[in-house]
């Protein structure tokens, strides 16, 4: 009877909490948030194998969106902490660098900028 509940195109958000060992309400609202895509039907959603392997393979390669400060080189997950940027090139600058050590550049324009003033 399991291997046929696993065989299944589309599961219940129960069933994809189950699987992935978390609580039913994350797989609801990264439904509800548009991350994780689902069908609705009715009052019920269903996630198909495909999207679910899909969204697992994203999550997988991507860190969420966020990325590396290209001040001080920390990574992070967020883009909510990358949320500044590089005055001469665009490269994206944590808000810690930004904001508390006041470093508006990224490290390669960071002498350039020095020289400038």
């Amino acid at each position: 009877m399991s291997s046929e509940k696993s065989d299944k195109e589309f599961l219940s958000i129960e069933e994809v909490a189950a699987l992935l060992d978390v609580n039913y309400q994350l797989i609801y609202r990264l439904i509800r948030t548009g991350d994780m895509p689902a069908a609705r039907i009715g009052k019920v959603y269903r996630v198909s194998r495909r999207d679910l392997d899909a969204y697992l393979e994203k999550t997988k390669t991507s860190t969420g969106g966020g990325g590396v400060c290209s001040a001080c080189g920390k990574t992070y997950r967020s883009s909510q902490s990358l949320n500044e940027q590089c005055k001469e090139c665009g490269e994206f600058i944590c808000f810690d660098c930004w904001d508390r050590k006041k470093v508006h550049h990224c490290k390669a324009h960071q002498t350039e900028a020095g020289k400038k003033k």
